[in-house]
């Protein structure tokens, strides 16, 4: 398995200085929130991260670099319109 070769990891050393050089501006593009009910894939140059989905919590993301996929676990209900049916016995 390859990883993101030496081009991908000046990237991300690039992002992290960036990051450290504007922190206090930076603070609200490198902090993500996932909720109780979501959890987040972190992919970064476009393949996913070791560990695969994570849970709820505060993630640190490098921007330019790191994307993160949310998905929601909770249950969705759909209104189905009702069916007129024909049965066997035509009834």
């Amino acid at each position: 398995e390859e990883g993101i070769g030496v081009c991908g990891w000046v990237l991300v050393v690039l992002s992290y200085i960036l990051c450290a050089l504007t922190f206090p501006f930076s603070l609200c593009f490198i902090i993500k929130v996932v909720q109780e009910y979501e959890r987040a894939v972190i992919m970064r140059l476009g393949r996913i991260l070791p560990g695969g989905a994570k849970g709820p919590g505060l993630f640190f993301v490098l921007p330019c670099v790191d994307s993160i996929i949310k998905i929601d676990l909770r249950t969705v209900t759909f209104n189905v319109p009702p069916q007129e049916i024909l049965t066997r016995d035509s009834v």
